[in-house]
């Protein structure tokens, strides 16, 4: 069985992918496939966050092992597209370039019958921006307190 997985960047510009993948493959096709369907450079790091409800970054899935000796080395290559996705609209937030946070919602959105085992772009809109959109980190309690921080005078 195939899966069809939308990929939808954070951003201003729509900018939507939907990717068909099997089942038995695993995160890291699927990464490969973003990157080559945006245009992305290949060697960039990159995670998929598992979420809650409310779309809060969960446990992450690195595309390599980040630490030897953790006692957990979950990456990308262990985890395959029927475990990440177990319902119809089930979400991961993937984020690609540390450094500039690109971040895209990507959602599990119905079964293909297609029995090829190929991965393939079969809907694409927008193309990848040329800049990341700026990242503004904010406290609920009190959106002054990192600017209070980073940007006194005194400092």
């Amino acid at each position: 069985m195939k899966y069809i997985v939308q990929i939808h960047l954070e951003h201003q510009e729509d900018v939507i992918r939907k990717i068909e993948i099997s089942e038995d493959s695993n995160l890291r096709v699927l990464h490969n496939k973003i990157v080559e369907s945006l245009d992305l450079d290949q060697n960039q790091m990159a995670s998929f966050y598992f979420t809650n409800e409310k779309l809060e970054l969960d446990k992450e899935i690195p595309l390599f092992k980040i630490d030897e000796n953790a006692q957990e080395n979950i990456t990308m290559s262990d985890i395959k597209i029927k475990s990440a996705f177990c319902n119809i609209n089930d979400k991961l937030i993937y984020v690609y370039d540390f450094l500039k946070m690109w971040r895209f919602l990507v959602t599990y959105e119905k079964t293909s019958k297609n029995e090829n085992d190929d991965t393939k772009v079969i809907y694409s809109v927008g193309e990848m921006p040329k800049k990341a959109p700026e990242i503004i980190f904010k406290s609920e309690n009190n959106s002054q307190i990192y600017d209070d921080l980073f940007y006194d005078d005194e400092y």
